[in-house]
């Protein structure tokens, strides 16, 4: 119950953390424009140099992916080695259905790869 509630504790905070970094963010950006605003500059050359200067960050999603298969072939070979070497079938089903979750999210990491990059605009 105590971890149940700390864990609640943590999450909340989390939570708040990001709202406030969104925040003051949000505010710096109003603060800077209002003063360019006062100085003088046009507010259509103000958004054309943000856009300009707009940070252009690509996720990616192809070494994700590469990691995600190897984990999952990873998780393949133990079961496997559980099932064989072991003898214990019960647990080794554990290691497969996380195999082929995996391999689902890796396929479909790969995929946005090569779809993002056909759409450069996004």
């Amino acid at each position: 119950m105590v971890s149940l509630i700390i864990a609640c504790i943590i999450s909340v905070a989390a939570i708040a953390a990001l709202f406030f970094a969104w925040y003051f963010y949000l505010q710096a950006r109003n603060k800077e424009r209002m003063e360019l605003i006062d100085r003088g500059e046009k507010l259509e050359n103000i958004f054309r140099l943000q856009q300009q200067n707009r940070f252009k960050f690509k996720f990616p999603w192809l070494k994700v992916s590469i990691v995600t298969l190897g984990m999952s072939t990873a998780f393949l070979l133990i079961g496997i080695y559980i099932f064989f070497q072991e003898n214990e079938p019960e647990k080794a089903k554990g290691f497969y259905i996380t195999f082929i979750i995996g391999i689902c999210l890796g396929v479909a990491f790969m995929v946005n790869h090569f779809i993002s990059k056909k759409n450069p605009e996004k």
